[in-house]
Protein backbone atom coordinates (compact mmCIF):
# COMPACT_ATOMS: atom_id res chain seq x y z
CA UNK A 1 0.00 0.00 0.00
CA UNK A 2 1.88 3.16 -1.19
CA UNK A 3 0.05 5.18 1.17
CA UNK A 4 2.94 4.41 3.75
CA UNK A 5 5.25 6.36 2.12
CA UNK A 6 2.79 9.61 2.84
CA UNK A 7 3.01 9.11 6.47
CA UNK A 8 4.79 12.13 8.58
CA UNK A 9 8.11 11.80 9.00
CA UNK A 10 8.37 9.37 13.10
CA UNK A 11 5.97 7.27 11.78
CA UNK A 12 7.75 6.61 8.96
CA UNK A 13 10.84 6.04 10.22
CA UNK A 14 9.07 4.26 13.01
CA UNK A 15 7.55 1.46 10.51
CA UNK A 16 11.00 1.26 8.16
CA UNK A 17 12.80 0.35 11.60
CA UNK A 18 9.93 -2.65 12.43
CA UNK A 19 10.53 -3.84 8.50
CA UNK A 20 14.34 -3.56 9.15
CA UNK A 21 14.40 -5.87 12.40
CA UNK A 22 11.37 -7.75 11.00
CA UNK A 23 13.86 -8.93 7.71
CA UNK A 24 17.30 -9.43 9.83
CA UNK A 25 14.66 -11.99 12.37
CA UNK A 26 12.30 -13.59 9.78
CA UNK A 27 9.55 -11.71 11.89
CA UNK A 28 6.05 -11.25 9.93
CA UNK A 29 4.45 -8.07 11.32
CA UNK A 30 1.44 -6.78 10.35
CA UNK A 31 -0.59 -3.16 10.54
CA UNK A 32 -3.73 -3.94 11.63
CA UNK A 33 -7.33 -2.43 12.94
CA UNK A 34 -8.13 0.99 13.08
CA UNK A 35 -4.79 2.35 11.31
CA UNK A 36 -5.25 0.66 8.20
CA UNK A 37 -8.89 1.32 8.44
CA UNK A 38 -7.57 5.02 8.36
CA UNK A 39 -4.93 4.52 5.67
CA UNK A 40 -7.70 3.82 3.41
CA UNK A 41 -9.94 6.61 4.06
CA UNK A 42 -6.73 8.53 3.10
CA UNK A 43 -5.38 9.44 6.32
CA UNK A 44 -1.62 10.45 6.89
CA UNK A 45 -1.41 10.70 10.38
CA UNK A 46 -1.99 7.11 11.90
CA UNK A 47 -1.24 4.96 14.99
CA UNK A 48 1.43 1.91 14.57
CA UNK A 49 -0.23 -0.95 16.53
CA UNK A 50 1.31 -4.27 14.86
CA UNK A 51 0.62 -8.03 15.07
CA UNK A 52 2.65 -10.74 14.97
CA UNK A 53 1.71 -14.69 14.88
CA UNK A 54 4.74 -15.50 16.18
CA UNK A 55 7.79 -13.44 17.63
CA UNK A 56 6.10 -10.38 18.87
CA UNK A 57 8.13 -10.54 22.03
CA UNK A 58 10.92 -10.46 20.00
CA UNK A 59 10.34 -7.36 17.91
CA UNK A 60 9.08 -5.39 20.72
CA UNK A 61 12.53 -6.09 22.45
CA UNK A 62 14.94 -5.66 19.17
CA UNK A 63 13.12 -2.36 18.33
CA UNK A 64 13.39 -0.96 21.79
CA UNK A 65 16.96 -1.80 21.65
CA UNK A 66 17.46 0.19 18.68
CA UNK A 67 15.72 3.36 19.51
CA UNK A 68 16.91 3.48 22.90
CA UNK A 69 13.44 3.01 24.11
CA UNK A 70 11.60 1.33 26.63
CA UNK A 71 9.21 -1.49 26.20
CA UNK A 72 5.93 -2.51 28.69
CA UNK A 73 4.86 -5.99 28.61
CA UNK A 74 1.27 -6.83 29.23
CA UNK A 75 1.20 -10.59 29.41
CA UNK A 76 -2.25 -11.35 30.29
CA UNK A 77 -3.35 -9.52 26.55
CA UNK A 78 -0.24 -10.70 24.71
CA UNK A 79 0.45 -7.34 24.17
CA UNK A 80 3.32 -4.89 24.25
CA UNK A 81 4.03 -1.06 24.02
CA UNK A 82 7.74 0.43 22.83
CA UNK A 83 7.97 3.86 23.44
CA UNK A 84 11.17 6.45 23.04
CA UNK A 85 12.02 10.36 22.52
CA UNK A 86 11.05 11.50 19.01
CA UNK A 87 9.06 8.40 18.09
CA UNK A 88 5.05 7.62 18.13
CA UNK A 89 4.08 4.97 21.13
CA UNK A 90 4.22 1.32 19.30
CA UNK A 91 1.79 -1.23 20.09
CA UNK A 92 2.81 -5.07 18.97
CA UNK A 93 0.36 -7.75 19.68
CA UNK A 94 0.33 -11.73 19.15
CA UNK A 95 -2.48 -12.51 17.36
CA UNK A 96 -5.38 -13.72 19.28
CA UNK A 97 -8.39 -15.71 19.35
CA UNK A 98 -11.23 -14.55 21.83
CA UNK A 99 -13.41 -16.76 24.15
CA UNK A 100 -16.53 -15.08 25.77
CA UNK A 101 -17.46 -17.28 29.45
CA UNK A 102 -20.25 -14.91 29.65
CA UNK A 103 -21.79 -12.01 28.44
CA UNK A 104 -20.68 -8.57 29.43
CA UNK A 105 -16.98 -10.37 30.74
CA UNK A 106 -13.93 -9.61 29.70
CA UNK A 107 -12.46 -12.62 27.26
CA UNK A 108 -10.64 -15.26 27.54
CA UNK A 109 -7.29 -14.51 25.27
CA UNK A 110 -5.10 -17.28 23.71
CA UNK A 111 -2.95 -17.48 20.91
CA UNK A 112 -4.21 -17.67 17.40
CA UNK A 113 -3.54 -16.84 13.64
CA UNK A 114 -4.05 -13.53 11.81
CA UNK A 115 -7.50 -14.31 10.91
CA UNK A 116 -8.51 -15.26 14.60
CA UNK A 117 -6.89 -12.06 15.14
CA UNK A 118 -9.26 -9.93 12.80
CA UNK A 119 -12.37 -11.79 13.32
CA UNK A 120 -12.58 -10.96 16.95
CA UNK A 121 -12.58 -7.28 16.33
CA UNK A 122 -15.65 -5.10 16.87
CA UNK A 123 -16.57 -3.90 13.03
CA UNK A 124 -15.12 -5.05 9.86
CA UNK A 125 -14.02 -1.60 8.74
CA UNK A 126 -11.21 -2.44 11.68
CA UNK A 127 -11.09 -6.23 11.01
CA UNK A 128 -8.05 -5.22 8.44
CA UNK A 129 -4.65 -6.04 8.28
CA UNK A 130 -1.71 -5.06 6.13
CA UNK A 131 0.88 -6.80 5.85
CA UNK A 132 4.53 -4.86 6.13
CA UNK A 133 6.37 -7.89 4.29
CA UNK A 134 4.60 -7.73 0.87
CA UNK A 135 2.03 -4.74 1.27
CA UNK A 136 -0.62 -7.52 0.84
CA UNK A 137 -4.23 -6.52 2.13
CA UNK A 138 -6.02 -9.11 4.51
CA UNK A 139 -9.62 -8.59 4.95
CA UNK A 140 -11.67 -11.86 5.74
CA UNK A 141 -14.88 -9.86 6.63
CA UNK A 142 -14.94 -7.18 3.46
CA UNK A 143 -14.36 -4.28 5.78
CA UNK A 144 -12.92 -2.22 2.77
CA UNK A 145 -16.00 -2.75 1.09
CA UNK A 146 -17.73 -1.20 4.08
CA UNK A 147 -15.22 1.84 4.23
CA UNK A 148 -15.91 2.81 0.76
CA UNK A 149 -19.90 2.22 1.54
CA UNK A 150 -19.23 3.96 4.76
CA UNK A 151 -20.90 1.79 7.09
CA UNK A 152 -20.03 0.41 10.39
CA UNK A 153 -21.35 -3.38 10.74
CA UNK A 154 -20.67 -5.94 13.31
CA UNK A 155 -18.82 -9.01 12.45
CA UNK A 156 -21.94 -11.34 13.74
CA UNK A 157 -25.07 -11.19 15.33
CA UNK A 158 -23.96 -11.44 19.31
CA UNK A 159 -21.88 -9.00 19.03
CA UNK A 160 -23.26 -6.50 21.50
CA UNK A 161 -24.36 -9.35 23.44
CA UNK A 162 -20.56 -10.44 23.72
CA UNK A 163 -19.13 -7.14 24.85
CA UNK A 164 -22.28 -4.47 25.38
CA UNK A 165 -19.25 -1.61 25.35
CA UNK A 166 -19.39 -2.09 21.58
CA UNK A 167 -22.84 -0.20 21.63
CA UNK A 168 -20.55 2.93 22.87
CA UNK A 169 -18.14 2.42 20.23
CA UNK A 170 -19.85 1.80 17.46
CA UNK A 171 -22.07 5.58 17.74
CA UNK A 172 -18.67 6.99 18.67
CA UNK A 173 -16.75 5.58 15.46
CA UNK A 174 -19.87 6.44 13.21
CA UNK A 175 -20.35 9.73 14.77
CA UNK A 176 -16.49 10.55 14.10
CA UNK A 177 -15.86 8.72 11.06
CA UNK A 178 -19.39 10.26 9.08
CA UNK A 179 -20.61 6.72 9.08
CA UNK A 180 -23.96 5.40 9.13
CA UNK A 181 -24.74 2.39 11.20
CA UNK A 182 -25.71 -0.39 9.16
CA UNK A 183 -29.33 -1.21 9.30
CA UNK A 184 -29.21 -4.78 10.66
CA UNK A 185 -25.83 -3.45 12.90
CA UNK A 186 -28.42 -0.78 13.92
CA UNK A 187 -31.36 -2.84 14.78
CA UNK A 188 -28.69 -5.89 16.87
CA UNK A 189 -27.72 -2.48 18.69
CA UNK A 190 -31.26 -1.42 19.39
CA UNK A 191 -32.11 -5.13 20.47
CA UNK A 192 -28.88 -5.08 22.79
CA UNK A 193 -30.31 -2.11 24.40
CA UNK A 194 -33.72 -3.36 25.19
CA UNK A 195 -32.89 -6.42 26.32
CA UNK A 196 -30.74 -4.42 29.02
CA UNK A 197 -27.81 -6.23 27.82
CA UNK A 198 -25.43 -3.11 29.18
CA UNK A 199 -26.36 -4.66 32.66
CA UNK A 200 -23.74 -7.73 32.02
CA UNK A 201 -21.10 -4.96 32.12
CA UNK A 202 -20.05 -3.26 35.37
CA UNK A 203 -20.71 0.10 35.61
CA UNK A 204 -16.77 1.07 35.81
CA UNK A 205 -16.53 -0.13 31.72
CA UNK A 206 -20.04 1.72 30.88
CA UNK A 207 -18.50 5.15 32.64
CA UNK A 208 -14.61 4.38 30.62
CA UNK A 209 -16.92 4.04 27.83
CA UNK A 210 -19.12 7.03 28.44
CA UNK A 211 -15.79 9.47 28.80
CA UNK A 212 -13.97 8.27 25.86
CA UNK A 213 -16.86 9.71 23.94
CA UNK A 214 -16.99 12.88 25.96
CA UNK A 215 -13.50 13.11 24.88
CA UNK A 216 -14.15 13.53 20.62
CA UNK A 217 -14.54 16.60 19.23
CA UNK A 218 -18.06 15.38 17.96
CA UNK A 219 -19.45 14.89 21.83
CA UNK A 220 -22.38 16.74 21.76
CA UNK A 221 -23.58 14.63 18.57
CA UNK A 222 -22.34 10.87 20.21
CA UNK A 223 -23.68 11.98 23.42
CA UNK A 224 -27.12 13.24 21.96
CA UNK A 225 -27.16 9.67 19.54
CA UNK A 226 -26.49 7.16 22.77
CA UNK A 227 -28.97 9.35 24.72
CA UNK A 228 -31.82 8.70 21.84
CA UNK A 229 -30.96 5.30 22.05
CA UNK A 230 -31.17 4.63 25.68
CA UNK A 231 -27.36 3.68 26.10
CA UNK A 232 -27.13 5.92 28.85
CA UNK A 233 -30.15 4.21 31.05
CA UNK A 234 -28.41 1.72 33.05
CA UNK A 235 -25.88 4.65 34.52
CA UNK A 236 -29.05 7.49 34.65
CA UNK A 237 -32.31 5.84 34.19
CA UNK A 238 -34.45 7.60 31.55
CA UNK A 239 -34.01 11.26 30.94
CA UNK A 240 -35.09 13.77 28.36
CA UNK A 241 -33.20 16.61 28.65
CA UNK A 242 -35.12 19.30 26.31
CA UNK A 243 -32.72 20.73 23.62
CA UNK A 244 -29.74 18.55 24.49
CA UNK A 245 -27.65 18.09 22.12
CA UNK A 246 -27.76 22.01 21.33
CA UNK A 247 -26.61 22.86 24.66
CA UNK A 248 -23.66 20.26 24.64
CA UNK A 249 -22.99 21.98 20.92
CA UNK A 250 -23.10 25.39 22.78
CA UNK A 251 -20.82 24.31 25.30
CA UNK A 252 -17.94 22.47 22.98
CA UNK A 253 -16.80 25.61 21.69
CA UNK A 254 -15.90 27.21 25.25
CA UNK A 255 -14.53 23.69 25.91
CA UNK A 256 -12.31 23.59 23.54
CA UNK A 257 -11.00 26.81 24.01
CA UNK A 258 -10.21 26.20 27.32
CA UNK A 259 -8.29 23.79 28.93
CA UNK A 260 -8.99 24.41 32.53
CA UNK A 261 -12.33 23.18 32.30
CA UNK A 262 -13.19 19.75 33.09
CA UNK A 263 -14.94 18.57 29.84
CA UNK A 264 -16.64 15.31 31.85
CA UNK A 265 -17.95 17.42 34.36
CA UNK A 266 -19.71 19.94 32.78
CA UNK A 267 -21.34 16.99 29.89
CA UNK A 268 -22.28 14.62 32.63
CA UNK A 269 -23.96 17.98 34.89
CA UNK A 270 -26.06 18.98 31.36
CA UNK A 271 -26.33 14.91 30.85
CA UNK A 272 -28.31 14.91 34.43
CA UNK A 273 -29.82 17.81 34.47
CA UNK A 274 -32.51 18.89 36.77
CA UNK A 275 -31.94 15.87 39.32
CA UNK A 276 -28.39 14.63 39.86
CA UNK A 277 -27.40 12.67 43.16
CA UNK A 278 -24.06 10.86 44.44
CA UNK A 279 -25.84 7.36 43.51
CA UNK A 280 -25.72 8.87 39.71
CA UNK A 281 -21.30 8.61 39.87
CA UNK A 282 -21.12 5.22 41.34
CA UNK A 283 -18.32 3.54 39.23
CA UNK A 284 -17.32 6.73 37.73
CA UNK A 285 -14.44 7.58 39.97
CA UNK A 286 -15.10 11.08 39.94
CA UNK A 287 -13.44 12.84 42.81
CA UNK A 288 -16.00 14.65 45.41
CA UNK A 289 -14.94 17.68 44.19
CA UNK A 290 -15.91 16.99 40.36
CA UNK A 291 -19.08 15.06 41.75
CA UNK A 292 -19.92 18.31 43.49
CA UNK A 293 -18.99 20.73 40.64
CA UNK A 294 -21.56 18.23 38.44
CA UNK A 295 -24.48 18.45 41.07
CA UNK A 296 -23.76 22.70 41.20
CA UNK A 297 -24.39 22.20 37.34
CA UNK A 298 -27.34 19.65 37.24
CA UNK A 299 -29.33 21.38 40.18
CA UNK A 300 -28.28 24.50 41.40
CA UNK A 301 -28.42 26.40 37.72
CA UNK A 302 -31.66 28.02 38.37
CA UNK A 303 -31.44 29.01 41.51
CA UNK A 304 -28.06 30.58 40.86
CA UNK A 305 -29.77 32.13 37.84
CA UNK A 306 -32.42 33.61 40.46
CA UNK A 307 -29.45 34.78 42.98
CA UNK A 308 -27.87 36.67 40.30
CA UNK A 309 -30.55 38.36 39.09
CA UNK A 310 -30.73 39.60 42.33
CA UNK A 311 -27.53 40.82 42.78
CA UNK A 312 -26.99 44.73 43.10
CA UNK A 313 -23.41 45.00 43.33
CA UNK A 314 -20.45 43.53 41.52
CA UNK A 315 -18.86 42.70 44.88
CA UNK A 316 -22.38 40.57 45.37
CA UNK A 317 -21.97 39.10 41.95
CA UNK A 318 -18.09 38.01 42.80
CA UNK A 319 -18.87 36.64 45.86
CA UNK A 320 -21.90 34.35 44.08
CA UNK A 321 -19.25 33.36 41.20
CA UNK A 322 -16.42 32.50 44.46
CA UNK A 323 -18.92 29.83 45.87
CA UNK A 324 -19.37 27.86 42.59
CA UNK A 325 -16.85 26.00 39.91
CA UNK A 326 -15.12 27.23 37.19
CA UNK A 327 -17.42 24.85 35.23
CA UNK A 328 -20.39 25.97 36.74
CA UNK A 329 -19.61 29.44 35.55
CA UNK A 330 -18.88 28.25 31.82
CA UNK A 331 -21.93 26.61 31.46
CA UNK A 332 -23.62 30.45 33.22
CA UNK A 333 -21.68 32.29 30.77
CA UNK A 334 -23.14 29.87 27.93
CA UNK A 335 -26.80 29.95 28.73
CA UNK A 336 -26.78 33.52 29.63
CA UNK A 337 -25.29 36.06 27.37
CA UNK A 338 -25.58 38.91 29.36
CA UNK A 339 -23.24 37.50 32.39
CA UNK A 340 -20.26 36.95 29.97
CA UNK A 341 -18.66 40.06 30.68
CA UNK A 342 -19.45 40.45 34.12
CA UNK A 343 -17.75 36.61 34.63
CA UNK A 344 -14.95 37.74 32.15
CA UNK A 345 -14.04 40.34 34.69
CA UNK A 346 -14.50 38.27 37.65
CA UNK A 347 -11.09 36.04 36.10
CA UNK A 348 -9.44 39.08 35.38
CA UNK A 349 -9.64 39.88 39.20
CA UNK A 350 -8.82 36.18 39.97
CA UNK A 351 -5.47 37.07 38.65
CA UNK A 352 -5.21 40.40 39.73
CA UNK A 353 -2.65 40.91 43.10
CA UNK A 354 -1.78 43.52 45.24
CA UNK A 355 1.98 44.08 47.08
CA UNK A 356 0.78 43.87 50.31
CA UNK A 357 1.16 41.79 53.47
CA UNK A 358 -0.01 40.50 56.32
CA UNK A 359 2.60 41.37 58.63
CA UNK A 360 2.78 44.71 57.03
CA UNK A 361 -0.96 45.79 59.04
CA UNK A 362 0.38 45.84 62.72
CA UNK A 363 -2.37 44.53 63.92
CA UNK A 364 -2.28 41.04 66.17
CA UNK A 365 -2.41 37.93 64.04
CA UNK A 366 -5.97 36.19 62.93
CA UNK A 367 -8.17 35.25 60.36
CA UNK A 368 -9.24 38.80 59.87
CA UNK A 369 -5.84 39.70 58.21
CA UNK A 370 -6.67 37.45 54.77
CA UNK A 371 -10.09 39.16 54.99
CA UNK A 372 -8.97 42.32 55.30
CA UNK A 373 -6.33 41.83 52.53
CA UNK A 374 -9.10 40.03 50.20
CA UNK A 375 -11.32 42.75 50.90
CA UNK A 376 -8.59 45.25 49.93
CA UNK A 377 -7.59 43.66 46.56
CA UNK A 378 -11.11 44.31 45.52
CA UNK A 379 -11.28 48.01 46.30
CA UNK A 380 -8.08 48.31 44.15
CA UNK A 381 -9.12 46.35 41.49
CA UNK A 382 -12.90 47.81 41.29
CA UNK A 383 -11.23 51.63 41.90
CA UNK A 384 -12.67 52.42 44.92
CA UNK A 385 -9.48 53.53 46.86
CA UNK A 386 -5.97 54.45 45.29
CA UNK A 387 -3.40 51.33 45.12
CA UNK A 388 -1.34 53.61 47.01
CA UNK A 389 -3.71 53.60 49.62
CA UNK A 390 -3.90 50.15 49.87
CA UNK A 391 -1.92 49.48 53.27
CA UNK A 392 -3.81 51.67 55.37
CA UNK A 393 -7.00 50.82 54.26
CA UNK A 394 -6.50 47.17 54.59
CA UNK A 395 -5.29 48.22 57.92
CA UNK A 396 -8.85 49.75 58.93
CA UNK A 397 -10.45 46.84 57.36
CA UNK A 398 -8.64 44.42 59.81
CA UNK A 399 -9.38 46.36 62.80
CA UNK A 400 -12.64 46.79 61.97
CA UNK A 401 -12.81 42.44 61.46
CA UNK A 402 -11.25 42.27 64.76
CA UNK A 403 -14.26 43.80 66.23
Amino acid sequence: MNRLLELPKAQQRALDLVKEIAAEKNLHPFLVGGPVRDLLLGRHSIDIDLTLEEGSSTLARALAKRIEGRVRSYPQFLTYKVTADEFPEIDIATARSERYRAPGTLPIVSEGRLNDDLLRRDFTVNAIALDLVDNALHDPSNGERDIADRLIRVLHDESFIDDPTRIFRAVRLATRLGFTIEPHTADLLRAAIESNALSSVSRERVWRELFLAMDEHEAPAVLAALRDAGALDMLFGPRRVPDLRDKLEAMRELIERDASLVRSVIYTGLLLCGDASPIDFEGSGLSQKRARAVVEIANELPRFGEALDHATSERQRFRLYRSVSPEMLAVVSVERPDERPRIERWRDFKQFAIALRGNELEVPPGPHIAKAIERTREAVFNGEIEPEQARSYAREMARKYME
